[in-house]
């Protein structure tokens, strides 16, 4: 799977546990300010808002469903634990390239097979006589995001904390997820950029030639850098390829977006030949 990001410098983190510069509240006398994580600490009273102000436009979602409404939250923009992915190339190249045009942009790429062998290595063995299913880690850790393990709820699911993110395919619930074909990945208590929780022996080598079958592979992740001055070369070719506003964001504003991008591209053509 790929993720495309506009700046070199953004982090593979999601937005609940982004940090925020210092601002200053107000212009007021008082010299109070704020920095930091602004957002994880609230965050289960964000998604319960969320669900407060969407529940009418979403009757066929159980209000316990939280896990439901995490993704729903996600789609529409609200700041979760939850970080977008792609399992199109071309579709990561696009969010890579379409912004940011000053800046070098960055492309992840992650080999899902060897992904799934190191973050599942620290859930516990099969010994135990418990099933670690992905749906049952996936409990544990929406029941940690409410806080019931810290009040001494008892539940009979297995839980096991969980460190590393955990990687799934969404619901498509909507024709943009599904023109994006997104993938997901769900952040346990480790709150650090993925790029901080790798490590060397992770990395996989882009170079062309013959891959070798490595036992026990550990290396499950890349990154190639887009330079600020290929980009709108970038954007020009995936147009024919057909990857573009029209087919990234289906619908009328798509459409009004690749309209727009189409003609700008043009202007942009003719004054690079004058």
């Amino acid at each position: 799977m790929f993720r495309g990001m506009s700046d070199i410098s953004w982090s593979l983190l999601p937005g609940i546990f982004r940090k925020y510069p210092e601002k200053q509240n107000s212009k007021k006398i008082t010299s109070a300010s704020y920095s930091g994580n602004i957002f994880s600490i609230n965050e289960y009273e964000i998604l319960s808002h969320f669900r407060k102000e969407a529940s009418g436009l979403l009757t066929h979602i159980s209000p316990k469903d939280d896990f439901t409404w995490l993704q729903y939250a996600q789609h529409y923009g609200v700041p979760t634990r939850l970080l977008d992915f792609t399992a199109n190339p071309l579709v990561a190249m696009y969010f890579c390239c379409q912004s940011e045009s000053e800046t070098d942009g960055v492309v992840w790429i992650i080999n899902t097979v060897t992904f799934e062998r190191w973050t599942t290595s620290e859930l516990p063995c099969n010994d135990r006589h418990i099933a670690y299913t992905r749906e049952a880690v996936i409990n544990s850790i929406m029941r940690e995001m409410r806080g019931e393990l810290d009040r001494g709820e008892v539940n009979s699911e297995p839980h096991e904390k969980k460190n590393l993110p955990i990687m799934f395919i969404p619901p498509y619930i909507d024709q943009r997820m599904s023109a994006q074909s997104s993938r997901f990945l769900l952040w346990g208590n480790n709150q650090s950029a993925l790029e901080n929780m790798i490590k060397a022996d992770n990395e996989m080598q882009l170079c062309p030639g013959v891959r070798f079958d490595v036992q026990g592979d550990q290396r499950f992740w890349a990154k190639t850098i887009i330079p600020a001055r290929c980009k709108h070369s970038i954007m020009r070719e995936l147009d024919l390829l057909n990857i573009n506003e029209k087919s990234i964001f289906p619908g009328l504003d798509g459409i009004g977006k690749y309209i727009n991008k189409y003609y700008q591209n043009n202007v942009d053509d003719m004054l690079e030949l004058l």
